[in-house]
């Protein structure tokens, strides 16, 4: 498939607002997949799709497709809306607000997580390696639990124990 700079990544999050490709919709495709491979000798991609289209039908491709397609629409009509200003305010917001609470996101967790009291933030040549702290002498990254579901998540290749953490109405939940 040969799409246009960008617009994969772009489908990809279209899907994920308009849920499109949830089981609910197209099938539980790794109980699918197993399934097939329970009754194939050899599988291939030609045999899983054709196997698909048996079992759940080229339909709820069809629906799943317009699901995300409206998205689409519905995001083009809100960037034809944008303007410069947006942009210059959400960067802004971005590197004053964010940056600031996410930091103190990281210094707080890293001294809740700490059993002796020794902590501190990385530095930038730790920060390159996916670093966000040192906890009683082992290095971490800290991640929001919202991190798991992301792109970046299957792409990235974090070496560290990821700390996961909920900001909550209640304060801070934390999943080591």
């Amino acid at each position: 498939m040969d799409l246009p700079k960008y617009t994969a990544t772009f489908i990809n999050n279209m899907s994920q607002f308009a849920q499109s490709t949830r089981p609910k919709n197209v099938g539980q495709l790794s109980d699918l997949l197993q399934e097939y491979r329970e009754h194939d000798d050899n599988p291939s991609v030609g045999g899983w799709e054709k196997f698909y289209y048996e079992k759940v039908g080229q339909e709820k491709i069809d629906v799943a497709a317009k699901k995300t397609w409206d998205k689409i629409q519905q995001a083009k009509e809100n960037i034809e809306k944008l303007t410069f200003k947006d942009v210059e305010e959400w960067t802004r917001n971005l590197i004053v607000n964010k940056t600031f609470s996410g930091l103190q996101i990281q210094r707080d967790i890293l001294e809740m997580i700490s059993e002796t009291g020794e902590w501190r933030l990385a530095t930038p040549e730790e920060e390159s390696k996916g670093i966000d702290g040192v906890v009683d002498g082992k290095f971490i990254s800290i991640k929001p639990y919202s991190y798991k579901s992301t792109i970046a998540q299957t792409k990235e290749k974090i070496k560290y124990p990821i700390v996961f953490y909920k900001q909550t109405k209640r304060g801070l939940i934390i999943y080591e």
